[in-house]
């Protein structure tokens, strides 16, 4: 049971770092069209994940910066969008998962 409670957890964590991942790369994209200095940098301050003030900052200080995007960027950000979605399923049934094991776990123990 605790092994399956474990895999719950290998699930979430896949699915948190996958999101934190696909944020990344789709703000150095954004960054990178809107010729914004650093785009890497602003990727790593937007993944930061405690209270989202990285990615709240960069969507402040994009709005000064024009949006030259082109075809295959916008579709790049699109995949990375679905991507996303995906990832936040992963999340969602890895925290149900451990979430349902964990008491039924529990429940044994009593």
């Amino acid at each position: 049971m605790k092994l399956y409670i474990a895999v719950g957890v290998f699930i979430i964590l896949l699915g948190a770092t996958s999101i934190n991942y696909q944020i990344y790369k789709m703000t150095v994209i954004d960054a990178r069209c809107r010729n914004i200095k650093h785009p890497k940098l602003w990727g790593l301050l937007a993944m930061n994940g405690n209270n989202s003030s990285g990615l709240i900052l960069y969507l402040l200080t994009r709005k000064k910066y024009p949006r030259e995007i082109g075809t295959e960027d916008l579709n790049e950000i699109e995949r990375r969008k679905k991507k996303a979605l995906v990832s936040l399923v992963f999340l969602v049934v890895g925290a149900l998962l451990t979430l349902v094991l964990a008491l039924i776990n529990y429940q044994h123990m009593i």
